[in-house]
């Protein structure tokens, strides 16, 4: 992040920069869309409003359904002026008729939640230091659809450098 940042661009850069992890990697992009060409750009990037969202989707109930992530962003705690925990939610489900991976082995939200803590766990894109998992639960968000949520935690800078605000006639300033 810049030092030009000013004030919560988290919400903003995180989700950019997750979209951005998700459509380059083969692996999760096979998973979202069994007939997706993942070296296709325009494959992948027709997943984005469709499949990937950088925001929480609910799909209507259908027979058969699509396979989504979707992200959010939080501030969980301000720490201190210096200081705020960012909190990123995603959310990987599948409508019930596409749990069965194609060759049988596993289930595919399963599978897609183990590959996103992969890219994800210990990256160092988002926030100071390293991304942490802190948690992955079950998730079902309509009828027919079954996932898992995918929490995790980063530090992150409150202000980026001292506002412009002048120090009010009321303050000490160290004269």
């Amino acid at each position: 992040m810049s030092n030009e940042a000013i004030g919560l661009e988290e919400l903003f850069n995180y989700k950019t920069q997750l979209m951005k992890d998700v459509l380059s990697s083969e692996a999760i992009v096979k998973l979202l869309d069994d007939d997706c060409d993942p070296e296709s750009l325009s494959d992948t990037k027709s997943l984005i409003y469709s499949q990937i969202f950088p925001f929480e989707f609910m799909p209507e109930p259908v027979e058969h359904g699509s396979t989504y992530i979707c992200c959010e962003v939080d501030i969980r705690e301000v720490k201190s002026k210096t200081f705020l925990v960012p909190a990123i939610y995603i959310w990987v489900f599948s409508h019930t008729s596409l749990l069965r991976l194609p060759d049988g082995a596993g289930v595919r939200t399963d599978k897609l939640t183990s590959e996103l803590v992969k890219i994800l766990n210990g990256n160092r894109f988002y926030g100071l230091g390293e991304l942490n998992l802190y948690s992955v639960r079950r998730f079902s968000p309509v009828p027919n659809y079954q996932g898992r949520v995918i929490v995790f935690y980063t530090k992150d800078f409150n202000r980026i450098s001292p506002t412009k605000m002048p120090v009010p006639a009321n303050r000490r300033n160290g004269v």
